[in-house]
Order: structure tokens, then sequence, then C-alpha cells
């Protein structure tokens, strides 16, 4: 099955974490493939790097980046410190890709998550079609759980189930800064 969170609201990754330690306390094997980020940075990861069952590999680099076009229409990103998309983006994306696609051969795990992957997806980090067989042919083997902002209609599609975080309000917008243990 596949399930996605997405939306412009806080909460994406911290869902899809809540539905892995549910499947860990069900004694099922999880692994969260993190795109765009790098997990010892993450306080999830530090939280989470003992448990038993609940494995994460992350595809990115410090920092926040998009592409030019998103810092055009979003000058406000550029004062939080978001910097324009590299090569180097592109290739984390695709290895990140590629070892989902190793650990679904492997048929190791019973969920995997895809944090950010509707962003990489977005910001055309990576092609949509192969992601697209990948997630249509085998959801009926795994539980997919994608998250990231703008996630694509084609995914939205073929979703079994799709849950919005919409924001309301949010402390970004009165140029607070991101607080660690909440945001990251």
């Amino acid at each position: 099955m596949i399930y996605v969170y997405t939306g412009d609201g806080k909460g994406k990754t911290t869902a899809a974490i809540g539905a892995g330690i549910r499947a860990v306390g069900a004694n099922k094997k999880v692994l969260m493939v993190q795109f765009m980020k790098v997990k010892e940075l993450t306080s999830e990861y530090k939280a989470l790097e003992h448990m038993k069952n609940f494995h994460i590999e992350s595809f990115g680099r410090e920092g926040f980046y998009a592409p030019e076009k998103y810092l055009k229409e979003n000058p406000e990103a550029i004062k939080f410190g978001v910097k324009p998309l590299s090569d180097i983006d592109y290739k984390l994306a695709q290895d990140g890709f590629d070892f989902v696609v190793n650990a679904v051969k492997n048929q190791a795990y019973h969920l995997i998550i895809l944090d950010e992957l509707c962003v990489a997806l977005n910001f055309e980090l990576l092609q949509e079609e192969p992601v697209m067989n990948l997630l249509e042919k085998h959801k009926e083997d795994f539980h997919f759980i994608l998250t990231g902002r703008s996630c694509s209609e084609n995914i939205l599609q073929i979703a079994d189930l799709v849950t919005e975080m919409k924001e309301i309000k949010h402390y970004f917008k009165q140029g607070k800064p991101p607080v660690k243990g909440i945001d990251y």
C-alpha cells in the first residue's frame, strides 16, 4: 500500500515516524530513507538510531537547498539559508532511490518510509516515472509512506491514503528560526 503525507503544514515526517514506531511495536522491520537530509543532523535519527528494526539512511547534504526558480519565487527562503541545488544533490537523490530499489529487491522490510521524496520529485532531483513504476509494482508487497510538500498528482492518484497537513499559522512567517527538537 502507498500512504502519502503532504501539504504545507508541519508533521509529515513526524507522522511517518509514528507509523514506523507502531510497525516496530508490531515486530515489523522499518526502513526510512531520507532524501535531502543528513541523518546525523536530525533529532529523529538520534532518537531512533538504537531502536531495533528501525533503520535510517539519508541521502542529502548539510543545509537546505532548492531550485533557482523556487528561490526567485520565495526570496524569504534565502533569509533562512536556503541555497541553490547543485550536481551533488542530483547524485545523492539517485543514490537514495537506488538504495530503495535494492531494499525492495532484498525484501527485508515491511514498511519503507520515503521521507521528502515528494520534494525530491518536485525539485526534479529524480525522474517520476521510475519511482511510479517501483511503487505500482510493489504496492501489494510493501507498505510505502511518502512524505513531502507538493506531492505530484500522479503519486496522489496511485496512493491508497493521502493526508494533507495544512499550515494555518507558522512562526517562520514572523521571522523566527527553526527550533531544534521540534523542526529538526
